[in-house]
């Protein structure tokens, strides 16, 4: 009543309780709709967070692989060679190297799709990406030197067997030792 007899000067009064109420949806709609927006770089950080953590693990599986790979490939016997063991590990570890390539350049494009304007997070995603490079191009390069040297020891094992079969070897060997 106070209301209406300060405002009876007035020709109307308008209850404008319906307005504000509108104002307040349309505004939490926006902010509901910015939010929405927003899940996407953060939805796409995780993508590329769990991407690049499996990457890592799997770098590591492989480095383990390469690790037994080695110690056999060390083994220097002539007669209790495990190859058919090596030749497996090998193609394993292979394959895993080319999966892991793979892997990369899919993080490659996750990265490029989070297009943020925070510089910091996309140069720690860039920095993230390069570790993983290097440790992938560590492996596979430890990986060449393992089966260079497999390849030098079957090369000595061969050039033994060589020696010690030749007819040579085998004529003296065979002769009475009253003959020599």
């Amino acid at each position: 009543s106070r209301i209406l007899t300060c405002c009876s000067g007035m020709n109307s009064v308008r209850d404008r309780t319906r307005e504000f109420h509108l104002t307040c949806q349309s505004v939490r709609e926006r902010q509901g709709l910015a939010s929405r927006q927003s899940e996407k770089p953060i939805q796409t950080r995780k993508r590329f967070s769990a991407k690049a953590a499996q990457i890592g693990k799997d770098i590591h599986r492989s480095a383990e692989k390469l690790a037994k790979l080695t110690k056999l490939a060390k083994s220097k016997s002539l007669f209790d060679d495990p190859a058919a063991e090596i030749s497996e590990l090998s193609y394993v570890i292979t394959q895993d190297i080319n999966r892991l390539n793979e892997d990369l350049e899919e993080l490659s494009s996750i990265h490029g799709l989070e297009n943020t304007p925070n510089g910091q997070s996309n140069e720690h995603a860039g920095s993230v990406k390069k570790c993983l490079q290097s440790n992938l191009k560590g492996t596979a390069e430890s990986f060449a030197a393992v089966l260079q040297m497999r390849s030098d020891n079957l090369q000595r094992q061969q050039s033994r067997r060589n020696e010690y079969t030749s007819d040579k070897s085998f004529a003296v060997a065979n002769e009475p030792s009253f003959l020599r």
